[in-house]
């Protein structure tokens, strides 16, 4: 059987003390190579806390400019005057990247956020080596794409574009049946696959999340999963006897 390879990365580290924690165990379970980081969320410096110092893992720019959530909202860290195309009307960043997008934001104005929040990073005492995006703005605005690229080439950091193979089996169904990710093993498949899950733990924190598409309760309930997918000494198991091998972006990225 061909050797399989996975970019294993969780999502969303900062963006709330419930995340942090999770973001932590799955660290500790050894199955996540790589936490992508939000700096524009309120609880960055105590993932900074938490986990910068960590060298095991390696840590992206989560870049943002959108802000989903109905209730718990977050905006530019840029002053407001030099991205004034990226807040909306409740004074945050825009809910979606459709809405976003009807805005016309110029890419320099994106772009110009996307530095501040790499600052910030280093600020508070990450060691940044890959660049990825929230939400995924740039598939629809013209230009952001190449412009993100070109700042990861400028910073030294890998950009994310290139590694979009998803692992084949919903990543939903894989936390909710664990089994399935042996299975998946077991199908046949080679090569190097991203998965990207989103580990939370379960509580008041995350049920404040949510919007018409889905209710705190299903954020909840789906990241909880997550975090229990993640730290299953079985999905472990299964790479070590499948010959898996669980890459860092940097790894990825060697020809």
């Amino acid at each position: 059987m061909a050797p399989v390879s996975l970019i294993t990365r969780a999502d969303d580290l900062g963006s709330s003390h419930a995340a942090n924690e999770a973001i932590l165990q799955v660290a500790e379970a050894g199955f996540v190579k790589n936490i992508s980081v939000m700096a524009v969320c309120p609880h960055l410096e105590e993932a900074a806390e938490m986990l910068s110092g960590r060298k095991d893992v390696s840590f992206g720019l989560h870049a943002c400019i959108t802000s989903e959530w109905d209730r718990v909202l977050w905006g530019p860290l840029a002053s407001r005057e030099r991205v004034p195309h990226l807040i909306d009307a409740r004074g945050a960043m825009y809910q979606t990247v459709d809405a976003l997008a009807a805005a016309k934001p110029a890419v320099e104005e994106i772009m110009h956020e996307y530095r501040c929040q790499l600052e910030t990073l280093r600020r508070v005492g990450f060691h940044v080596t890959y660049l990825d995006s929230h939400m995924m703005p740039e598939l629809q605005i013209p230009g952001l794409r190449e412009a993100m690229s070109r700042m990861a080439e400028e910073e030294g950091l890998v950009d994310h574009s290139p590694f979009y193979r998803m692992f084949p089996t919903d990543l939903k169904q894989l936390a909710k049946q664990p089994e399935l990710f042996r299975r998946t093993l077991q199908s046949g498949i080679e090569g190097t696959y991203l998965m990207i899950i989103h580990p939370a733990c379960y509580g008041e924190e995350m049920l404040l999340t949510g919007n018409r598409k889905n209710s705190g309760e299903t954020v909840a309930s789906q990241r909880e999963a997550d975090r229990r997918f993640m730290t299953d000494p079985a999905i472990l198991a299964a790479c070590k006897d499948f010959g898996v091998r669980l890459l860092r972006y940097e790894e990825a990225a060697i020809k």
